[in-house]
């Protein structure tokens, strides 16, 4: 008899309401790790008051989104808002990028839900 090892998936760690809130908007901008961003979403499966802030934020972001400009900005524009972001110390994974942002879609719902 053959032994297979076993299935050790691990679930995400347990986060409170504060640690989630905290991770808000890096959620929302998919900037977090696999495991935070699975812990996040496994603590808004399970949780009543956390969701609400999450979709007011996802609808805010994805609004802004929505009446962004079409225009492309200038290069050189565009690269000396980076630098001076980057001189006050802003190291955002979102810098310097043209796409519009869209945030990923909260756990329970389906991703064309929110359009």
């Amino acid at each position: 008899m053959t032994d297979y090892p076993k299935h050790t998936a691990r679930l995400p760690a347990p986060i409170d309401c504060e640690t989630a809130v905290r991770r808000l908007w890096d959620f929302l901008d998919a900037e977090l790790d696999e495991t935070r961003m699975a812990e996040v979403r496994a603590h808004l499966a399970v949780c009543r008051r956390c969701p609400p802030h999450f979709t007011f934020a996802r609808t805010f972001l994805d609004a802004i989104a929505a009446v962004r400009p079409q225009d492309d900005v200038p290069d050189a524009l565009r690269n000396r808002v980076v630098a001076a972001l980057r001189s006050e110390g802003f190291t955002g994974g979102a810098i310097g990028q043209s796409t519009p942002h869209r945030a990923p879609p909260m756990p329970g719902t389906l991703a064309g839900d929110a359009d």
